[in-house]
């Protein structure tokens, strides 16, 4: 073991709460056995057994008929266009094609390096091995979303060749991945998902002939995951994400195969985690409590199907569920623009539950579109009806655009304090997510304004957070002008893990080039930063966001942060006036990042940035600074955007250095002076 590896291993046991040391230290031990015993389904357990009333119950999963839609239909087309596809053993991982020969698909093998993660217990590989590669990209396709895919193909063509794919991949998985080896074993959320799609693509199979190899494969497959999931929880301080795949997978294990010996306990424990999880993981004001907006995507759907579930099976189940899934409606609502944009905060890793053919981040529209009809609340509807809508509400496109009220988005009736500025602004603080938004709509375009004030991230790890404290996201007309950057990839990936979770890479202010906490480990920080003040407030013709943090006020030398943004509709200005008090000189550096789309130009002392039929122009006041333009560089690292996990596209970077003049923002028009 090198030093690296052990200086890791002390900084990720100084995070730990003391009862998990010794958690740890049996959790370590029962690997030990594990890797040396002989597993085997017990003889008793009859893996022949018909799923018929669970078959029965699954298809009450999927409501609309699904052979009555056009084949055109973008969320339907995906899944034919992905069903053809795996037919010929051909799969995708965040975009990385990767092709089997027909006979076999090797399960370990990496889409990108081509290398095979190696052939032993799953507890002794070390999935974090830079020679073999990024361990999601091989996780990603055994996801086996593809399942889902098929079972819709079969549904709408009646083509049994598409079924019959379905149990000849699970007969393939099985032999390729006996429990418990191979990687695909090492992390507990990889198996919860895998259920989930496995139950979903069974949710459209109640007319195909089972044969008794295809059951031994569903009984298997489900048997072998919920003995991974009950054996080995995500607890203390990797309680996360990771538990709700967990607990999830269980109560779909327990629910829909009760003919499995401990499905009474895999349905109670999955059932208990998930309604204990609700109101831990969203927060009351409806945020993601790992502070991270598109992890609220993947974390909803995990709640929005337990629901499905229990509401098709006649669960009952705490009603804080509701209660807490419509507050993050609401909070996604006042989020979103026209466009269905939202702020891209903390880490993106592209991850949905079911692909029910969108991404994590179109996913907030159908999420809204799901959660105006479950909670009769029209005024969410997008006005993009979607497929996953369909599926999970019943609602036919037609029926879904019936729900949608002739209200705006910008008569969100969330809370918010209002005066009235123009009859339209609304500023909507989230305390406990510690985001601020002021809408508002200037010409006829839609202005979309967020203020960053949340804490680094889920303690103590503060895992997927990045250091973005007083950054800020500006949408207008619905098109994205000042943005978030993103994520880009995970593991053994440096330097772009560093630099997309870095101070430099948001847009906001950092201090003698040092990150506002230190990166201890790809999803860990030093000591992280406590936000020391967070407002919002109207005035007359005005609102005002402040916040502070407190990042530098231990280094040296020492330094308090506070930045002030002004909007005034009037003028179409916003205003950002950051204020940095020390003892002594300090470099101080302001980063401003934009969408690839902008066109960002130097003109006349100011900044015009114009992107479709928007014009902005960015100013400054008080002392010349040095600025400097970006665009793809690597030394620095700077001008780099990712739309989602993966993926890399250049756009520009300003950074403004030195002194601290007001940076005005303007709305305008190409040729007004500013």
């Amino acid at each position: 073991m090198n030093i690296q590896k052990i200086t890791w291993y002390f900084k990720r046991l100084s995070k730990m709460p003391l009862p998990e040391i010794p958690w740890r230290i049996k959790e370590n031990f029962k690997k030990r056995i594990d890797s040396k015993r002989s597993f085997n389904i017990p003889s008793h357990i009859n893996l022949f057994n018909h799923p018929a009333q669970s078959v029965f119950k699954l298809s009450n999963l999927t409501d609309d008929p699904l052979s009555d839609i056009n084949p055109s239909v973008k969320g339907l087309n995906h899944h034919l266009t992905i069903a053809n596809e795996v037919l010929d053993n051909r799969f995708n991982a965040f975009g990385n094609p990767i092709a089997f020969p027909s006979s076999m698909v090797n399960w370990s093998t990496d889409p990108v390096t081509g290398k095979s993660w190696p052939l032993t217990f799953w507890g002794n590989i070390d999935y974090r091995n830079k020679t073999l590669g990024g361990v999601k990209f091989v996780w990603e396709y055994n996801r086996l979303y593809f399942l889902f895919s098929l079972s819709i193909a079969y549904h709408v063509t009646g083509e049994k060749k598409y079924a019959d794919k379905i149990f000849w991949l699970l007969k393939s998985w099985l032999k390729g991945n006996p429990y418990p080896t191979r990687v695909n074993w090492t992390s507990g959320i990889e198996a919860g998902v895998r259920l989930a799609n496995l139950v979903w693509a069974l949710s459209f199979l109640k007319e195909y002939p089972f044969s008794n190899d295809d059951l031994k494969a569903i009984n298997t497959f489900v048997w072998w995951h919920a003995i991974r999931l009950h054996r080995y929880p995500s607890l203390y301080s990797s309680a996360n994400n990771h538990l709700l795949a967990e607990g999830f997978g269980l109560f779909l294990a327990g629910l829909y195969f009760p003919h499995l010996q401990g499905a009474d306990i895999w349905f109670k424990e999955g059932k208990n985690i998930l309604e204990a999880e609700v109101t831990r993981q969203i927060l009351p004001d409806g945020g993601s409590f790992e502070f991270s907006t598109t992890y609220l995507s993947f974390v909803f759907d995990f709640f929005l199907l337990f629901k499905r579930a229990c509401d098709t099976c006649e669960v009952q189940y705490d009603p804080a569920l509701d209660q807490r899934l419509a507050k993050s409606c609401e909070f996604i609502h006042t989020l979103l623009d026209s466009s269905g944009n939202l702020p891209n905060i903390g880490d993106q890793d592209s991850a949905v539950l079911v692909d029910f053919g969108m991404s994590n981040m179109e996913n907030f529209t159908s999420i809204l579109n799901t959660g105006a009809i479950l909670f009769d609340r029209p005024e969410w509807h997008t006005g993009k009806p979607d497929l996953k809508t369909c599926l999970l509400t019943g609602k036919s496109y037609d029926e879904q655009l019936t729900t949608k009220s002739k209200t705006t988005s910008l008569n969100s009736p969330s809370p918010f304090m209002e005066r009235g500025l123009g009859g339209e602004v609304k500023a909507i603080h989230h305390h406990l997510s510690a985001l601020s938004v002021i809408r508002d709509e200037v010409n006829g375009k839609e202005i979309v304004f967020t203020g960053n004030a949340m804490p680094l991230g889920m303690p103590p790890l503060c895992g997927h957070g990045h250091l973005d404290a007083l950054s800020f996201t500006l949408s207008v007309d619905g098109l994205e002008i000042f943005v978030d950057p993103g994520t880009y990839l995970y593991h053994n990936s440096e330097p772009w893990r560093s630099y997309f979770r870095s101070t430099a890479a948001h847009n906001t202010i950092r201090i003698n080039q040092m990150d506002l906490s230190p990166q201890t480990g790809y999803f860990m920080y030093g000591k992280p930063y406590r936000i020391t003040e967070h407002t919002l407030e109207t005035q007359e013709d005005r609102v005002i966001w402040s916040a502070a943090h407190d990042a530098y006020a231990k280094r040296k030398p020492h330094a308090s942060v506070r930045r002030q943004v002004t909007w005034v509709p009037d003028k179409q200005t916003f205003t950002i006036e950051d204020s940095i008090h020390s003892s002594e000189k300090v470099l101080v550096e302001r980063f401003f990042h934009f969408h690839p789309e902008c066109d960002v130009v130097p003109q006349d002392g100011s900044i015009v940035i114009q992107r479709g039929g928007v014009v902005i122009k960015m100013g400054w006041e008080g002392d010349k600074e040095d600025v400097e333009i970006f665009k793809g560089s690597k030394e620095p690292l700077a001008g780099w955007f990712s739309p989602a996990f993966n993926q890399l596209m250049e756009c520009v970077t300003v950074r403004f250095t030195n002194n601290l003049p007001i940076v005005y923002i303007r709305l305008t028009s190409k040729y007004e002076s500013f």
